[in-house]
């Protein structure tokens, strides 16, 4: 039997592939830590199919990705897609530098809106996000009326948007579109 390590070396092990390497090969927490992992991969990229098809190796890019988040650069709740946007981008120093077309911004956006539905946390009805390749478009996401009515996401065009660098966001408490108050991520 071997033994278990601490708890936080476990729970760290869940989002990160350093921490995962560090554990004993073939260890109970180890083979967690690798299902963890993978869950969490197909969170990131089964909601971007087409930027993924485009990306070298995913699994390489991945655990970058994840190793530049844990360092302090990003979240891993809603906001995930964003900052990967952020990562391919190459912001901060850091990330992998890759090109991306607007197309590739509207897919990421739009992911992180879709995860952002399944955060109760949220009691606002809408959502706004844009970066300065698609403004003035933003994707914006309204949550049903009903506990159980389904949300939408859709692209908009924002009159009077200027763009400003970065990724931004807004919420709305009613849905209502027409005052935003931005922040950027």
């Amino acid at each position: 039997m071997t033994a278990r390590a601490p708890q936080s070396s476990r729970l760290d092990a869940c989002i990160s592939p350093t921490a995962r390497d560090a554990l004993a090969p073939g260890s109970r927490d180890r083979l967690i830590a690798q299902e963890s992992l993978r869950i969490r991969w197909h969170q990131l990229f089964d909601r971007i199919p087409l930027l993924s098809a485009r990306l070298p190796d995913t699994t390489d890019l991945y655990e970058a990705f994840l190793e530049w988040a844990v360092a302090g650069h990003g979240r891993l709740d809603w906001r995930m897609h964003l900052h990967f946007l952020e990562f391919l981008e190459g912001r901060d120093g850091g990330g992998a530098g890759i090109p991306l077309r607007p197309q590739d911004h509207i897919e990421l956006l739009a992911a992180s809106a879709a995860r952002w539905f399944a955060f109760p946390e949220h009691r606002q009805r809408g959502l706004a996000l844009t970066t300065a390749a698609l403004a003035p478009k933003v994707v914006v996401a309204l949550k049903g009326d009903a506990p159980l009515e389904r949300g939408r996401v859709k692209l908009a065009q924002l009159p009077g948007l200027e763009p400003a660098p970065g990724i931004h966001w807004a919420l709305s408490g009613p849905g209502d579109f027409a005052v935003l108050t931005w922040s950027a991520l």
